[in-house]
């Protein structure tokens, strides 16, 4: 089985995360997918999380979320950026960070908002880069 190093996970915002994937040398895969393999055979994980408007995460995430949480994620790298979400997110983000960790994740970066105009994709890509 072919090791996958880095997956970057998205829902809706493919284009964005396809675009992290190619600037990384990762895959990318839609949330619906994620499955108890790929977090067993890839090292590090950048979610592109979405966040409805009144600040939870979609149904997707929230399933995907607790399938990370339920394993052992010891050495698994994290970055999270929110490509969809409001001016609560980043205080959901931070929660989700937090969940990630008990989990014994290790996140890298920090957890930035995709429309945010402070935002570069480039910079942020190369900020996390050497810690994935």
């Amino acid at each position: 089985m072919k090791h996958e190093s880095i997956i970057v996970v998205y829902d809706s915002c493919q284009a964005i995360a396809d675009e992290i994937a190619d600037l990384l040398g990762a895959e990318s895969l839609s949330v619906q997918s994620v499955n108890n393999r790929h977090i067993e055979n890839s090292e590090s994980f950048v979610l592109a999380v979405e966040y409805q408007s009144d600040g939870q995460l979609t149904p997707r995430w929230q399933y995907a979320i607790q399938t990370f949480c339920k394993a052992d994620l010891s050495g698994k790298n994290f970055a999270l950026f929110v490509a969809l979400g409001n001016s609560q997110t980043p205080d959901v983000a931070k929660e989700l960070c937090d969940e990630l960790r008990n989990s014994k994740a290790h996140i890298v970066g920090d957890q930035p908002n995709a429309g945010s105009p402070i935002w570069n994709l480039d910079d942020w890509v190369c900020s996390i880069s050497p810690s994935l």
